[in-house]
Order: C-alpha cells, then sequence, then structure tokens
C-alpha cells in the first residue's frame, strides 16, 4: 500500500491570483513569491496536494482570515523565541528521561527541566503553526524553524510518556507530540533534503511508532485498557498510526507496523466508540471527544494517504447519533437550584448516558463539521447546527469547537474542517423519535421543550412539559455510588445492593406505541466497574423489563412499565424511581415531592409540571420514600439531590413494636453532651445533642472511629425499620466525599453479629446513616432523609453498636478544620412490619406526565388467575386495555389472547383500532380464531373503521410461520408487514438490533476495498490446490464453539467484516481486566474478566486461556506435502491472542512423525526498552504480569503474515500443528494453507 498522491494542480494562472492573497497574509515581497513554487504537502496526511489551493482561498475570508492569524501569530513567536531557546539546548537535553519534565521523576535540576519544558512547548503549541505557514506562504524560515525544533526535540529520550504506578509507557502527550511531529514533516516536506526526510522518518520511528508498537499496542490489561482503550488510549493510538503512515511502504518494518495498527484501529472503531458511541467515556465537551476527534482525525489521514476510507465506519457514522438520543426536551440547566423557566424555547441541554449526569450545553470538536459537510443530512448537521456553528448580522460564520487534547494542531484543523456549506439556520430535526442499541435508548415524542423524552440505559431520564421527571443525575464514574441500585431507578431486591446493566433484546416503532424489552446482563460500565458487577446476572433466574411509549400529545401520553423479577430463594422486591430535590446550600425552590393520592397512585410533584405513577400490580405495595446523592453536574458533591421513591411489593404484617430511641448521652468519645439554648423556643430543637467541634473530636483517619455508641435494644428477626437521626452543623463542608456516616452493627444476645455496614466509607448501606447536605456547610437542626432496612431473618437484634465516622479526605477548598462544628440528637428506629418474600415477582407501572392542573385517569385492574387485565380510560368511552402474563388464552372484554403483553386501542365508538402483542401465540376476536403461533412472535395489527385488518406487522426472531384465519404463512428473520390481503414482506424502514444498515455494509466494505484486496491477493499467493480444505481439522480444545478449527479452512483470512456486516447479536468477548502497573503480577485471567463488545464474527481458531495445544488436518487417504503456510490471529485487532512459537509435524496414519521443523512469528524491537529502561534505578523493568511480552529479546508476534514452511516432498496422512508458546491470553491460527 503505497502512498496515494494527487495530481498537483499546475495551472499557472491560477496559481498567480493567489499570489496577492499570500502576499497580504504572510507579508512576504511579491518578488520573493513570484520566483517560488509554492508547497504542496509531502505526504498529505491532512491536506492533498490537490486541496492546499482551496485552502490558500478560503483564508482570504473570515472566520479563516482570523484563524489563519492566530496560528501565524503562533508560528511568528517561535521564529521570535527559538534562537534564544536554541542557545539552551546544550548536552543536558540527551540527559532529561522525557521531554514531558513534569512527569520525569529523575531529572532533579532546576536549569534542565526549565529547558526541558521550554522545548516541549515550542513542540507541542508552535512548531506545527510554522510548518503550516511556512505550506501556505512558502516562506522557508517557518519551515527552518520547524525543523530545528523538531530535530532538537530528536535528541530527547523520548516524547510524553509517564510513570503510571510504577509503568513507564507513551501516555496522552505522546499523542499530541506524534501528531505535531507528523503533521510539521508532512507540511515542510518539500523544504527538506532526501537526507532530511531519511531523519524525519527515523526520528518518527524512534519516538512515535516503534515505542508504541513494541509497549502498547498488543499489551493487554493495562497496555488495553488504558493505553488504547477510551480517551487516553484513542488519544496516543492515533498519533503513532499517524505516525505510521508518514514512513511509508519503504521504510523498514513499516508494513509490519501498519499492518498491525489498522487491524487495531478497525478494533477501536468498531468496539471501543461501540453503537452509536455508547462504547465512550461520557463527555462533550470532555473525554467522549476526545476519542472521537483523535479516533476521525487518523481516519481522514488514512483515507488521504490510503484510500481506506473509514471516515463512515458505522462506529463514526452511528456515533452522530449520540447527542441526539442524549438531547432533552428541557434547557441546559446547570447547577438546577432554580427551577426552569416555563417560557424558555433555546438549545435543548443535553445529558450524559452511563451514568446519566443533568443536561447540559454540549459542544464537540472539529470532526463533527468535517462530517456534516460530508453528509449534510447526517444527525451530524443537526447537531452543529444548535450551538456549533453560527451566523452573525454582517453574515460573518463562526464555530465552536474545543480541542479535544489537539494542542498545537486543533486550530489547523478547525480551519481546514470548517466550511460554510455546513451552516443550516433551517436544519431538519432528525426523524427519528425512537432508537435503540443493545443498550441505550432514546423515546420521545419529539424535539423541542415541552415534548416527552425517555432515555434508559439500564438507570432512566424522563423530561416532559418543560419539567425533568426522572432522573438519577450526575453519577461521574469517579462518584462511588455509580453502579448501585440506591442511586438508579430500577428494582430493588432483598440481598442485591448493586443494580444490574440491562441489554436490550428487541425493540418495536409503530405508529403508537414503541417499545423496549431489556434483560439483565453484563456490565456496561466503563470505569471503576463495582467489584461484582459482571457477575449480577447470576444472581437472577430472571430479571427483564419491558418500557412501551404509548404515543400522543405530552400530557396525554404515557409509559408502561412491565418487570419481572426471578430468583432462586424467596426474596422481596421494590419499584424504585429516582427524581430531582435540590437541597444543596438549603435551597428549597426546586424541589420535589411525591404525594399519596391513594394505596396505588403517587403524584410526583415537580415546579413546571408532574408525574402520575399508578402501581397495578402487585395488588397491593408498601410506600418507602429515601434520599441519594445527586450532582447537578460533574461535580462530585455528595449532597443528596435526589429523591427515591420505593414501591415494596406486598403488604407490612402488622407489628407491636414500640420506637427505638438512641439519645445523645448514649454517645461516647470525643464530644460532649450539650442543651441547645434555642431548645425551648424551637420545637424542631432537640433538649440535648453531642457536640463535636474541631477536626480532632470528629477524625483523625479515616475509617477510624473516635466516637461510638452501644445500646441494648430488641429488633425483631425479618421485620423491616426506617430510621433517622436528627442533627445540625456548622462550617462542615466536604467535596467528594461524604461528611459525615454513622455505620450501625446489630448484635444477637450471644454477641453474635447479625449485620453490619459495609466497611467502605462513602457507599451506601442500609445500615448506616449519613450527612445528606455533606458540602452545605451549615445547617439548621433538622432530620436526615429517612433509611430503610430489614433485620435478616433467624436472631432478634438485641444490641445496637454505632460508630461516627467522618471524611479525612476532601477536595479542596472543603474541609473539616478546627471551627468545624457538629450536633446530633435522637437516632429513631421505627419498625414497619414484615414484607412477603416471593421467588417470582411482576410489577406493572403506569407513568404519565402530567400539566400542573390535570388529572390522570385510574386505571382499573383485574385479576383472572395469574393474567392482570387493565382498562385505562381516555375519553368517555376510548380506553387501552392492558394484558399481562396471558401465557395460556385468556378472556376479556375485547377477545381472548395469549401473550405476554397485549395492547388494544379502542376507540369512541367502541371499536378496536390496534392491537399489539409481545410474545403472542393466540388471538380470537368475537369468536373467531384471528391468528395462533407455535413459537411467540410480536404482532401488530391495525383495523379499518369497520373493524376490518387494514395492515399486519411482525417481527420476528429467526424464521417462523404465522397462521392467521386459518392459513399458513412463511416469515423471513426481521420485521415482516403485510396488507389487508396478508401479503407478507420485509419492512424497508425497520431498523434492525442485529446488524449495521444495507447502506452501512456498503460504505464499510468500500471503505475496507484496499486493505481487503491486499488479502485477498496474498491469500491466493499461490495456484495450487490448497489441500488443508480437504481435511478433516480437529485440535486440542478450543477457547469457545465460535473459535472452531475449521475456521483455519474457511478460506477467510482477514480479521475484518469481509461483508461489511458488524453483528450486534454476537456475545461480548472476554479480556484481561485492567491491571499490571505496579511490580505485582495481575491475574490476566481471573473471575473478573473485562468484556468488550464484539461485532466481527471470528474467522479463527483459538485456544482456551493460557494453554498450548495443537490442531490437526487429516485426509482420508494419504497425500503429498511440500508446503505449509500458515498465517496467524491477533483475535480482531483485540491483540490478547496470538502464536509465538510453533512446530510443525507431517505424520503419518499411524502417527509416525515423518518431519518436524519450529517456527517463530514476529520480530524484536528492543529499541524501546532503552528509552524505557535509560535510568534502570529509577524503572528497569516491567510488571511479572508481562512476562515473555514486555521484556527485551522476545518476539513481538504481530504483524507478519503469511509464513511458509518448505518440506522435502512428503506423503503424509496428517498435519500436525503444535502451538508451543503464545502471547497475552492464548494462542491460536487464523488460516492454514496446505500444498502438495
Amino acid at each position: 500500500m503505497g502512498h496515494r498522491q494527487d495530481d498537483i494542480i499546475d495551472d499557472t494562472m491560477r496559481r498567480f491570483l493567489f499570489l496577492i492573497t499570500v502576499f497580504l497574509i504572510s507579508g512576504l515581497r511579491p518578488s520573493l513569491i513570484i520566483a517560488q513554487e509554492l508547497p504542496v504537502p509531502g505526504i498529505g496526511l491532512l491536506i492533498s496536494p490537490g486541496q492546499i489551493m482551496e485552502v490558500r482561498e478560503k483564508i482570504q475570508s473570515e472566520p479563516w482570515k482570523s484563524m489563519y492569524v492566530g496560528i501565524k501569530s503562533r508560528a511568528d513567536e517561535l521564529v521570535a523565541q527559538w534562537p534564544d531557546a536554541r542557545l539552551q539546548m546544550d548536552e543536558r537535553l540527551e540527559s532529561i528521561l522525557d521531554l514531558t519534565i513534569e512527569f520525569d521523576a529523575v531529572t532533579e535540576d532546576p536549569a534542565t527541566r526549565e529547558m526541558a519544558s521550554l522545548l516541549a512547548g515550542h513542540m507541542q503549541t508552535r512548531m506545527t503553526s510554522a510548518a503550516f505557514v511556512y505550506l501556505i506562504s512558502g516562506e522557508r524560515k517557518y519551515a527552518e524553524v520547524a525543523w530545528d525544533v523538531f530535530t532538537t526535540a530528536g535528541r530527547a529520550n523520548r516524547w510524553g510518556w509517564f510513570t503510571w504506578s510504577g509503568a513507564s509507557m507513551p501516555q496522552i502527550h505522546a499523542g499530541m507530540f506524534a501528531r505535531n511531529a507528523s503533521f510539521t514533516v508532512d507540511f515542510i516536506w518539500q523544504a527538506l533534503t532526501e537526507a532530511q526526510r531519511q531523519r524525519a522518518r527515523d526520528i518518527i520511528a524512534e519516538k512515535v511508532v516503534e515505542p508504541y508498537f513494541r509497549l502498547v499496542l498488543h499489551t493487554p490489561a493495562m497496555g488495553l485498557h488504558h493505553l488504547r482503550s477510551k480517551n487516553q488510549g484513542n488519544n496516543v493510538f492515533a498519533g503513532a498510526m499517524i505516525g505510521c503512515l508518514v514512513l511509508g511502504d519503504q521504510y523498514p518494518d513499516s508494513r509490519r507496523w501498519l499492518s498491525s495498527f489498522l487491524q487495531t484501529y478497525h478494533w477501536l472503531i468498531t468496539h471501543d466508540i461501540g453503537w452509536a458511541g455508547q462504547g465512550l467515556e461520557a463527555g462533550m465537551p470532555g473525554y467522549w471527544s476526545v476519542s472521537m476527534q483523535n479516533l476521525y482525525t487518523a481516519a481522514v489521514c488514512l483515507n488521504n494517504t490510503r484510500g481506506i476510507d473509514l471516515r463512515n465506519h458505522p462506529g463514526i457514522e452511528q456515533a452522530t447519533f449520540y447527542p441526539v438520543m442524549h438531547e432533552s426536551t428541557v434547557p441546559p440547566v446547570g447547577m438546577f437550584d432554580a427551577p426552569i423557566d416555563p417560557k424558555y424555547q433555546g438549545i435543548a441541554g443535553v445529558i450524559s448516558g452511563k451514568p446519566i449526569e443533568l443536561p447540559g450545553t454540549a459542544s464537540g470538536s472539529a470532526w463533527w463539521f468535517d462530517f456534516a459537510y460530508r453528509n449534510p443530512k447526517s444527525a451530524a448537521a443537526y447537531f452543529i447546527n444548535q450551538s456549533m456553528v453560527k451566523v452573525n448580522e454582517k453574515k460573518e460564520y463562526s464555530f465552536a469547537a474545543h480541542d479535544a487534547h489537539q494542542s498545537g494542531h486543533a486550530e489547523i484543523i478547525k480551519l481546514l474542517w470548517t466550511r460554510p456549506e455546513v451552516y443550516q439556520p433551517a436544519v431538519a430535526k432528525p426523524l427519528e423519535l425512537f432508537k435503540t442499541t443493545d443498550r441505550m435508548s432514546m423515546i420521545r415524542s419529539g424535539y423541542g421543550m415541552g415534548h416527552t423524552y425517555m432515555y434508559v440505559n439500564g438507570d432512566i431520564f424522563l423530561s416532559s412539559l418543560g419539567e425533568i421527571l426522572g432522573t438519577s443525575s450526575g453519577m461521574s464514574w469517579h462518584y462511588k455510588w455509580h453502579g448501585y441500585q440506591a442511586a438508579e431507578s430500577g428494582v430493588v431486591t432483598e440481598g442485591e445492593a448493586l443494580a444490574p446493566s440491562m441489554k436490550v433484546t428487541s425493540s418495536w416503532d409503530g405508529d403508537k406505541l414503541s417499545i423496549i424489552h431489556s434483560a439483565v446482563a453484563k456490565s456496561n460500565i466503563q470505569y471503576y466497574k463495582p467489584a461484582g458487577h459482571d457477575r449480577l446476572p447470576e444472581h437472577y433466574l430472571r430479571k427483564d423489563r419491558d418500557i412501551v411509549y404509548v404515543k400522543d400529545t405530552p400530557g396525554r401520553d404515557y409509559f408502561i412499565f412491565i418487570d419481572h423479577v426471578v430468583t432462586e430463594e424467596p426474596r422481596y422486591h421494590g419499584w424504585q424511581w429516582q427524581t430531582w430535590n435540590h437541597v444543596f446550600g438549603n435551597e428549597s425552590t426546586n424541589t420535589a415531592d411525591y404525594q399519596q393520592v391513594n394505596d396505588r397512585y403517587i403524584r410526583l410533584k415537580r415546579p413546571n409540571a408532574d408525574l402520575g405513577i399508578q402501581f397495578l400490580v402487585p395488588e397491593q405495595v408498601e410506600f418507602e420514600i429515601e434520599s441519594a446523592p445527586g450532582q447537578p453536574k460533574v461535580a462530585y458533591m455528595y449532597d443528596h439531590n435526589l429523591l427515591t421513591l420505593r414501591a415494596m411489593a406486598g403488604a407490612y404484617q402488622s407489628t407491636d413494636q414500640k420506637t427505638v430511641r438512641i439519645e445523645p448521652k448514649q454517645w461516647s468519645g470525643t464530644g460532649m453532651l450539650v442543651f441547645p439554648s434555642d431548645a425551648a423556643a424551637e420545637s424542631d430543637v432537640p433538649a440535648t445533642a453531642y457536640s463535636l467541634r474541631g477536626k480532632e473530636a470528629l477524625v483523625r483517619e479515616q475509617g477510624v472511629s473516635l466516637n461510638r455508641f452501644q445500646v441494648p435494644v430488641k429488633l425483631e428477626a425479618g421485620q423491616r425499620y426506617r430510621m433517622r437521626v436528627d442533627y445540625r452543623k456548622s462550617d462542615l463542608s466536604v467535596y467528594e466525599n461524604l461528611a459525615w456516616k454513622i455505620p450501625l452493627t446489630l448484635l444477637a444476645a450471644d454477641g453474635k453479629v447479625i449485620a453490619r455496614c459495609s466497611d467502605v466509607y462513602s457507599t451506601p448501606d442500609p445500615l448506616s446513616l449519613r450527612d445528606n447536605r455533606s458540602m452545605t456547610g451549615t445547617t439548621s437542626w433538622q432530620p436526615t432523609d429517612y433509611v430503610h432496612f430489614s433485620v435478616p431473618a433467624g436472631q432478634d437484634v438485641a444490641e445496637i453498636h454505632g460508630e461516627l465516622l467522618a471524611a479525612e479526605y476532601s477536595h479542596p477548598p472543603h474541609q473539616i478544620h478546627e471551627d468545624s462544628v457538629l450536633q446530633l440528637g435522637d437516632i429513631t428506629i421505627e419498625p414497619l412490619g414484615t414484607l412477603p418474600k416471593t421467588k417470582a415477582q411482576t410489577f406493572v407501572t403506569v407513568l404519565n406526565p402530567l400539566a400542573k392542573q390535570d388529572e390522570f385517569q385510574l386505571a382499573e385492574v383485574q385479576q383472572i388467575g395469574e393474567t392482570s387485565v387493565i382498562k385505562i380510560p381516555r375519553g368517555e368511552f376510548e380506553a387501552d386495555w392492558i394484558v399481562i402474563d396471558a401465557l395460556q388464552p385468556v378472556t376479556f372484554q375485547w377477545g381472548t389472547v395469549a401473550a405476554e403483553f397485549a395492547w388494544f386501542r379502542i376507540t369512541d365508538d367502541e371499536n378496536i383500532e390496534q392491537i399489539y402483542m409481545r410474545k403472542a401465540a393466540y388471538l380470537a376476536l368475537d369468536g373467531q380464531e384471528i391468528f395462533k403461533n407455535s413459537g411467540p412472535l410480536d404482532l401488530a395489527l391495525i383495523m379499518n373503521s369497520v373493524g376490518q385488518i387494514s395492515q399486519v406487522r411482525a417481527s420476528v426472531q429467526g424464521a417462523s410461520e404465522l397462521t392467521m384465519f386459518g392459513k399458513t404463512y412463511p416469515l423471513g428473520n426481521g420485521v415482516q408487514i403485510a396488507d389487508n390481503r396478508l401479503r407478507f414482506q420485509t419492512d424497508p424502514t425497520a431498523e434492525t438490533l442485529e446488524r449495521n444498515s444495507i447502506l452501512s455494509q456498503q460504505a464499510l466494505l468500500a471503505g475496507l476495498a484496499p486493505i481487503l484486496e491486499e488479502q485477498l491477493a496474498q491469500r491466493d499467493e499461490s495456484l495450487e490446490r490448497n489441500l488443508a480444505r480437504e481435511a478433516r481439522v480437529t485440535a486440542s480444545a478450543s477457547r469457545a464453539i465460535r473459535f472452531s478449527p475449521y475456521l483455519t479452512i474457511d478460506n477467510n483470512t482477514s480479521e475484518y467484516p469481509t461483508d461489511g456486516k458488524l453483528d450486534y447479536t454476537q456475545e461480548p468477548i472476554e479480556t484481561a481486566s485492567l491491571g499490571g502497573y505496579g511490580q505485582d503480577r495481575h491475574p490476566l485471567v481471573s473471575d473478573e474478566m473485562a468484556t468488550f463488545p464484539f461485532y466481527v464474527p471470528p474467522t479463527y481458531w483459538l485456544l482456551p486461556y493460557q494453554q498450548t495445544g495443537w490442531i490437526e488436518y487429516e485426509w482420508k487417504q494419504d497425500q503429498q506435502i511440500s508446503e505449509v503456510r500458515v498465517l496467524n490471529t491477533s483475535n480482531a485487532g483485540l491483540n490478547d491472542y496470538a502464536t509465538m512459537k510453533y512446530r510443525i509435524e507431517l505424520r503419518d496414519a499411524d502417527d509416525q512423525v515423518l518431519a518436524s521443523t519450529r517456527q517463530q512469528f514476529g520480530k524484536v524491537f528492543d529499541r524501546p526498552f532503552q528509552a524505557a529502561f535509560k535510568y534502570p534505578q529509577h524503572f528497569g523493568k516491567y510488571s511479572d504480569t508481562f512476562q515473555g511480552m514486555l521484556e527485551p529479546g522476545i518476539a513481538v508476534p504481530f504483524g507478519d503474515g503469511w509464513q511458509t514452511t518448505k518440506f522435502k516432498p512428503t506423503v503424509v496422512r496428517k498435519v500436525r500443528i503444535f502451538i508451543e508458546s503464545y502471547w497475552g491470553l492464548g494462542g491460536g491460527l487464523n488460516e492454514v494453507q496446505i500444498y502438495p
């Protein structure tokens, strides 16, 4: 794959027309310009040679003229400052450990550190600007100064590494240095001699490409999770791959390097970005944008230089829907301490998805503009025209874009990728009102203020009628409560503290209904996943949720939640909803209130609108109200700005227990008993209080209590209780931590511990009371919000032990200090009763956004055996009827139905307008059988005005047959539609959860064509008969069925999707978890493996984890063999599997070895270890985690291509290949060819 050079425009007249422009911008003498040919890019990473004239024309007008002036000002700063700076660059430069001197723990001399910082600053902020000015103007002084900075930096040991917890690796700054260096060389290429060009390649190979290839590109654990994946990894990877494009095919080892970079790049944009951008960390601006900007930049460079066009790869194209799916129907709310202005009509706020953050102002980086320019009807065009591109009264454009960790070249890219054409003042709103991936779903009535919008990603956000009605809000991924059920909407199950992630397994979107069905799945928390989160699916026999949106205008639309939970042992369960309730700073204007209307109906009251919540199944529920931390933005505050409603299934069995009261006098420790002076005047002020003043009295070491109590009590086994404590505090404010907490231990009469609070300080636990105003420094006397807990069955509680713990750590400026005061009143523990426990529990809940003046029509519920039949009135006669869990045919007013869920719309003239059935097996209307099916499917029937079926829509998973009116119709996979004559065909408008669209497949296949064509040519290098394809293939073992040994003879030698299809139905793939930083060994295989989505069907065989083994090819008759070709695997670019050393044996029918030879994949690249271990006393060895990988002398078995082994022609019955050593998690092979 060589560099692609477009024809260079040499029209003299056209060039001359630009001379005055260049003269005006650069200040050059016209005679100098005329005397020289203006340069063109040498490699064409960002600008092809044919595009440079367009760029020179572009900078004549605003805002590009001002952008260029800014770039040129930095270039001029370099020209002015570099001569003096250059004098400082003496032999000390070779002594520093790293050019990013702030991460250099070895260099101590201040002057040397200042020198390195000066050089890094010029390289990071001015060098590429100078190179770009040369490219535009042709003035050599800019090329010369950029070249001098670049080559001076080349003298430093390494660029942009730092030691993270004991491991030295290229990190974020390495990515920025890499791109700056690559773009600089490209821009000044024509000013360089051949010798200088070779030197440029040598520097980039040594500093950029080879270190990343050797140390990071194939390293599991920390190498994958931290340095290839997510924002840091995407950044540095993209820089290294762009550096590889500079080298060209003739540079030693560049083809090997680029082959591996390309495979990994496809892995990242497919699986790291994920489906619709859901795989990345949140943040726009923020980490999400860092990943997308840098990966897209690499895509542009790859297309410009190699013709491999992945700019519309499904990972990138679908990521443009990320902000659309997260766009709410309320404003960006900021701190959200005041109610939303109901008259607001500006841009909508955008939430972050997992964890959910409140709506804020979203913006992106420059890649959005380039994508929108090439795809003017895309979601990108809609997004940028919300706030990223504007035109003022003077008809001047302005473009908002953040640099996304592209220091030194962000402004150049912004200049290149912004164009007038992207401005669309009347841009069309997206047509999609429903969109789902396998993890996140968007359901809405429309775009803009007042519409109904729900976002689901396990947890839920809801806005409607100009109000936020549901959110868990701001559980940033640093936040300790993230992943706990106490901080999310969902179903609470006894004994399960964590909220499992949910996976969408099917969906439906029609004119009346949008539906998602989700089930418990492995975790999709990106960072700081709670221990055990991946194992939660094992805790349930069934846990799933249907969310049905019944479409109408906001206020008449509603949602149906259907939850099923099945466990092995009987447990109690509760349905939970979270809403915003601003309490930080003791504010009270933006609060929430759950108002109980009757024993099944709660009205959530918010300032602008309300939410009706009706609990239809089970027949009885008990309501609990608690609170949880909520951030108004990513602020790490622990003030409990969330109000939680929990509906526990069943009714309490009454108890005659009395309230337990623990008084202040029962505390002992560093506090003192006081008598508040205002107790007589204020009824809510206690007569006595336990008072603590100063940090010395509250906390000296985190987790060590200075104050405690032991109180004899009686709490009955199996009973449920709620508790709270009165408190007051002064000047006690803590940030990024709970200010204080009272953990409890419950003991039996014999002293045995029955239950105790978790030792982890800042996570939720029902056996703890906590400060629900942690960042609010001063409060009046008030009770904490209730916390509910149950005493385990078995023994009664005879004694309670309690401690007071406080925050030793707080992010400055907040802290507990000598003037901080905390006073505690009574702790009250109220008995509630015993809840029934069941192995199976169903919840059916209806949620209806309500205007303040509106009332919701209460539903009517009828139980017919295990089936629930529900009527929701919508007018005098108009109603919706819902049938739940009709596992056998059930007859009700409108027919007979067998389905897990059925919905009937009845009009005012009492006709059936539409029927929808999920997992439907049978339907009869007016005694006539309409439909039956042996296997459940989803079915919608649309009726005409006289009650006849006018359209049928069926969703099938796998081929099936449908019997209607006694006639059987075969149905293909997917969504099928039929007219009134029941002529079925595939619905071309239906989106699928199975794969990317046909158009997307075609685009991906076209983009990958140069790679696939080269792989085909390499596969078909021999025209001889490939005997391997005629053999029976066996192996010592396989990792899984999908990695079958037969895949080594499938003739598909590519680990890219050769048909352009991404298979979203594949099970995720496991790999080593994050670790390996220090010197201790981190297990690459453990019970807590990490998981990634896996959308490319395997075309290769893998052995089980960390096992050697063999694969064998056997024929029915003897064959003459003289050549064996072997192709290694990279596990589709995950790079955690590869064969290193292997042995080929030719065997006869009796298994006697006739010939044998050993081979090895890979090549040794030790130069990066010299950079890593420059000062071995500081760092001289990578962790034992990477033994056999990150060690000098080890060959890296990636990027080799085919290996051919010749034998003397031998008649054999079998060929056996032994995998004698492997990389990372194990070995395997992609393809084997055997020739006579």
